[in-house]
């Protein structure tokens, strides 16, 4: 079967996809006998995951949805792949996160997952977005604001960014900064709209609980 090319990328990106869609917070809340869905903010993702199950877990949470974007990236890289199809593999993750077949294809706002996504595709754009999102979340506190800079910051960093400092062709990188940007902003719709009516929850306080129903949802997490 390895010696098929056409099913060797295909298989990556089907994988990469079903990682990426495991929902780590989710399992973890239920683990703790907690819904991440009615709990918080309602996102499953690493932020509510630390407000609502503590600290470790939310670290926790947040590094292995990391790894669910930098593994399809690095198997891509070790089976040799081309560029579109390396690329290929950590967008399939981030989108796996995002629309989870696991969870009626919602899930959280990719901001992890296309964190280390990132960091296999260029280690220099995911220092620097994340140095962005980190100083943003310092002066704001708003984790929200840091991961849209964030987002933004890889977009433009993946367009200025000499070919040199890109592994082979630079066009895919420039499309998967593009398109995780513009889905982890979109995915912040609902953030944005909250940070321009100044409701926006800081980091360190409670979010708003989020409305209850047979399937919410997501309705205020900043980041995931």
């Amino acid at each position: 079967m390895w010696e098929n090319l056409a099913v060797r990328e295909g298989t990556v990106c089907i994988a990469a996809f079903f990682l990426g869609a495991i929902p780590f917070g989710l399992i973890a809340g239920k683990l703790r006998g907690v819904d991440l869905r009615q709990r918080g903010s309602g996102n499953i993702g690493a932020t509510n995951a630390l407000r609502e199950l503590g600290v470790p877990i939310g670290v926790t949470v947040f590094l292995l949805d990391g790894l669910k974007g930098l593994l399809p990236v690095l198997a891509a890289r070790w089976l040799d792949l081309p560029s579109w199809w390396v690329v290929g593999a950590g967008l399939c993750a981030a989108l796996g996160h995002i629309f989870s077949p696991f969870i009626r294809f919602k899930g959280g706002k990719g901001v992890a997952t296309s964190l280390g996504v990132l960091i296999g595709l260029s280690p220099l754009v995911a220092g620097i977005s994340f140095g962005v999102f980190l100083v943003a979340v310092f002066l704001t506190r708003y984790i929200s604001l840091g991961s849209i800079l964030g987002a933004a910051t890889q977009m433009g960093l993946f367009v200025l960014l000499p070919a040199i400092y890109l592994t082979g062709n630079p066009l895919p990188y420039r499309i998967f900064g593009a398109v995780a940007g513009l889905l982890v902003i979109w995915r912040h719709q609902t953030n944005i709209k909250r940070l321009l009516a100044g409701t926006e929850s800081k980091f360190g306080k409670k979010a708003t609980p989020a409305p209850t129903s047979p399937s919410p949802t997501p309705a205020g997490g900043e980041e995931g």
